[in-house]
């Protein structure tokens, strides 16, 4: 039956998978709370992740592993009608969370309370929050608030869930498991601008509601950054800050002031940066909106001490929950935080270590290979390092990078990750002035886009380098560009090579702007000036600050030679860097080590001792020194399992050769796997063919939940496929419903993995 099903799986029907799951010798369907399966496998086949039919199917899209009660996110008070006091505990601190902007984390908190109160609509009104970046699911969500108001909802309740449904222009009397008649995720500037009259409406009818002026702020802000939609009056809402602010100093809308001021006036961003800290100092965000305010106001080295707080929190987590770095929220943005403000400071020693860092880290996988929904590290770490060359003045080094580095080279099945190395290997060529050359690339990312595999990103590489490529070549442009991520000096070069004095500067003027008293944007934007003839801006860039700040770069590039006629006609000496202050900041943890690592490591797998059919216990120590891969199933009648083992089953020859061994850990008891492996050590023919390996059980999930292989919401083990190095470690893991039937993929990522690993280990 099991080989019959796995032919028949890719044209099953849904109904036939629950129909097969309700007969013969399978697993009881105990522990999952909304599906009477012993495996969601074949649900998650049929479910748009991103539209749902049902909360119950959204839901299987994660996250799975329960919240932690937290008291480092602020302090929070948003009072619902529940006669749960531990669901209006978790309920804060999602409305926490979602201050803090942790997404994900606060979905957490809002499932944890819907365990504690089904029914509440406020929960699914947090839930929509939650996933507003999700539109799909946060109009699902926000369906269902507004059909489970009841009698006990209170007027201010149905205010706030009214806020959502003219968002998302709900009917009054939805289905609750209807699904969304119009695309979710277009909305016009009106309705973003009737959601601000909404807030400032619940805000005037309860004086005390301090978390309606709250999300006023925050919507203001975030609409802002979002959607473009200007505000007429920034003092007006920085007073409703300040009055959120008196009458809650810890409350984490703190923040929002830092991005208030970010572009109109970067001062007052800095001067509220510490206000964020205060409030949040136990979540990532907090030190990363901080390192933005200190960044915008050219405090570049202070806001790279608190960037690197923020990874730490970061590797943390990593190491905690034993997870992979794909899967932390906002890692990716610390990191290229951090990168981008070590490159504009010239500390590009440090940006490298950056860049090498990301490109170790484990990579999701397709069948294909890396998987192309998870390359946004990937592609971070190439960006930077291609950043941090021609910086430095390599820029032949990018193309040799795309080209011949094998950590360069793109995955075949990812759109993105072909269009970035055309893309970098065709500035790289007009930096060069080799534009021609660029041609072929550009054609490539154009073909792309013409067969509908492109994003936003991919557009702008593509008219980066049209642009970049046709001032190369000495075109006529009348319109400056900003390729994206790509240095200003070649910029500035190219217009200065068609002698266009005033496109040069604007270029060097908006780099400085971008990036405040930058090492290399401050020197740009002198040496630009200067050859103009204009001295005054000259001065007031070359100050004190700049001086100091060149003495703190690598030391190959500190010097800086084309400055020095520069400093002769400003009557400074003639070796003008200045001696740089230690940099303190009070708000800095005095232990940094304790808020996590400094560097990313693999996490330590969880030690385990499990028993196999005889009774015969097996522990991880056992394989000291030997790599394992390990894979959670749930059991030897489980066909989707079965079907995951035959495919690694196929491969495990190829594993061994490379000294990887395999074990799987069930959930069946000893009883069970004895009866289908035979009760005797040596199996059964037919067992020792279908399982030629160590097969260990886990009835109580014990181990399953140690290595997060567990949906704690929906009470149940899931699949999981974790790579043990041979010290122990995690390499690489995959966890979810659906069980990874990607081996061939994950072999050769086992192979890179191990030799990094190995590479670390020696001194």
């Amino acid at each position: 039956m099991t080989l019959r099903l796995q032919e028949a799986r890719p044209g099953t029907s849904l109904i036939t998978l629950l129909l097969f799951f309700c007969v013969g010798d399978t697993l009881p369907a105990e522990g999952y709370r909304n599906f009477n399966l012993p495996c969601l496998a074949p649900l998650l086949d049929q479910v748009d992740s991103e539209k749902p039919a049902t909360v119950a199917l959204s839901f299987l899209d994660g996250p799975w592993r329960g919240p932690e009660p937290r008291d480092d996110l602020g302090e929070v008070s948003f009072p619902i009608t529940t006669t749960s006091p531990q669901a209006q505990d978790w309920f804060n601190q999602g409305v926490a969370l979602l201050h803090n902007q942790a997404n994900r984390e606060a979905e957490r908190s809002f499932r944890q309370a819907l365990l504690l109160d089904p029914l509440h609509p406020m929960i699914f009104w947090g839930l929509a929050m939650a996933n507003e970046q999700r539109p799909g699911r946060a109009e699902l969500f926000a369906r269902n608030a507004l059909q489970r108001i009841s009698n006990t909802t209170s007027d201010q309740e149905k205010k706030w869930i009214k806020i959502l449904k003219d968002f998302y222009k709900l009917q009054t009397n939805p289905t609750a498991d209807k699904p969304p008649s119009t695309s979710p995720g277009e909305h016009s500037e009106e309705t973003y601008q009737l959601r601000i009259r909404n807030l400032e409406n619940l805000a005037l009818s309860d004086p005390g509601d301090l978390e309606a002026k709250a999300f006023l702020l925050r919507q203001l802000v975030l609409d802002l950054h979002r959607s473009d939609i200007q505000l007429t009056s920034y003092l007006s809402v920085d007073h409703l800050a300040a009055d959120i602010y008196r009458r809650a100093p810890l409350h984490p809308a703190s923040h929002y002031r830092i991005f208030l001021w970010l572009r109109e006036n970067p001062e007052q961003a800095r001067l509220h940066s510490n206000q964020s800290i205060s409030a949040s100092p136990g979540i990532h965000s907090s030190w990363r909106f901080a390192a933005e305010g200190w960044r915008a106001g050219g405090s570049q080295h202070e806001a790279i001490q608190l960037l690197k707080i923020a990874l730490r929190i970061h590797h943390q987590e990593i190491q905690r929950h034993c997870t992979m770095p794909e899967g932390v929220e906002n890692l990716s943005a610390s990191y290229a935080a951090l990168g981008e403000t070590l490159i504009a400071m010239g500390r590009l020693d440090e940006a490298r270590r950056i860049a090498d860092t990301i490109l170790k880290f484990p990579r999701t996988l397709s069948a294909t290979g890396p998987s192309k929904e998870a390359s946004s590290l990937t592609l971070l770490g190439r960006r930077l390092l291609s950043q941090t060359e021609i910086h430095a003045g390599r820029t032949q080094l990018v193309i040799d990078l795309f080209t011949n580095d094998p950590r360069f080279q793109p995955a075949s099945n990812s759109p993105r990750e072909i269009a970035q190395a055309a893309y970098w290997r065709g500035m790289a060529l007009c930096a060069l002035n080799r534009p021609d050359e660029a041609e072929p690339h550009a054609r490539q990312i154009e073909a792309i886009i013409d067969k509908g595999h492109a994003d936003s990103t991919v557009e702008k590489w593509k008219t980066g380098l049209r642009y970049f490529q046709e001032l190369s070549q000495g075109k006529t442009l009348t319109e400056c560009y900003f390729p994206p991520h790509f240095p200003d000096r070649p910029h500035v070069l190219a217009w200065q090579k068609i002698t266009n004095q005033e496109m040069a500067l604007k270029v060097a003027q908006t780099a400085l702007q971008q990036s405040p008293r930058g090492l290399f944007s401050t020197a740009l934007y002198c040496e630009t000036n200067f050859q103009n003839g204009n001295l005054v801006p000259v001065s007031q860039a070359f100050d004190r600050t700049f001086r100091q700040n060149a003495l703190r770069a690598d030391k190959l590039i500190r010097a800086f030679p084309s400055l020095d006629k520069i400093a002769a006609a400003l009557g400074l000496p003639g070796r003008w860097n200045l001696p740089s202050k230690k940099i303190t900041l009070p708000i800095l943890p005095e232990d940094p080590a304790s808020t996590g690592p400094a560097t990313w490591t693999p996490p330590i797998a969880p030690a385990w001792s499990l028993k196999d059919h005889t009774g015969k216990s097996f522990s991880l120590s056992d394989y000291k020194g030997r790599p394992v891969l390990l894979n959670f199933f749930l059991g030897v009648n489980c066909p989707f399992c079965l079907a995951q083992i035959n495919k690694l089953r196929a491969f495990l020859p190829a594993f061994q050769k490379e000294g990887i061994e395999m074990v799987s850990i069930s959930i069946d008891t000893i009883e069970a796997l004895s009866r289908r492996m035979g009760g005797a050590e040596r199996k059964t023919p037919e067992a020792q063919e279908s399982f030629p390996f160590k097969v260990l059980a886990d009835p109580d999930f014990s181990t399953f939940q140690k290595y997060g292989a567990f949906d704690h919401f929906e009470n149940g083990p899931m699949h999981g496929t974790f790579l043990i190095s041979s010290e122990g470690c995690v390499l690489w893991s995959d966890v979810g419903h659906q069980p990874f039937e990607h081996p061939r993929p994950l072999l050769e990522e086992a192979k890179r993995l191990i030799s990094l690993e190995i590479a670390r280990a020696q001194p």
